[in-house]
């Protein structure tokens, strides 16, 4: 009994002492990066909810790598499914008149990437409202 509570009371610890990742933003279009600097950090044990320094997240899905995220049946009775190639999560927030969404990869067992999109949640220039679409990766050891 008492090793149990150690081995829990170690893994509480380590998980809701993590300190938050310092994720740096991808630029593939370098006259619109901003370079900055993202923070992340996963609450709860699985994840609930993601504070950032974008704002705080509520987490819609995890998947760990090789699951099922999708299926589709055809009108001709085939069936698609989409799985996961790495562990990932999902999360939104609803800020004003948009919808705002965050990606975050596992891409190896110290790193991840995250990618926040914003949409509007009315009709809009869909041209102008993918630009909303920002990438970070770096070093991160919180686990989802």
């Amino acid at each position: 009994m008492r090793t149990v509570l150690i081995v829990a009371f170690i893994s509480f610890c380590s998980s809701a002492w993590a300190a938050p990742c310092i994720l740096q933003e991808i630029c593939t279009n370098v006259e619109n990066c901003e370079g900055d600097e993202f923070t992340l950090e996963l609450l709860g044990t699985p994840p609930e909810r993601i504070k950032s320094s974008f704002g705080d997240f509520s987490v819609d899905r995890i998947a760990k790598a090789g699951e099922i995220t999708s299926k589709i049946r055809l009108s001709d009775g085939q069936e698609w499914t989409a799985t996961s190639q790495n562990d990932f999560l999902t999360a939104f927030r609803v800020e004003g008149d948009k919808h705002e969404y965050m990606y975050v990869t596992k891409t190896s067992t110290t790193e991840l990437s995250v990618t926040f999109l914003t949409q509007p949640l009315r009709y809009a220039d869909y041209t102008k409202a993918s630009n909303g679409r920002r990438a970070f990766s770096g070093k991160c050891e919180q686990e989802f």
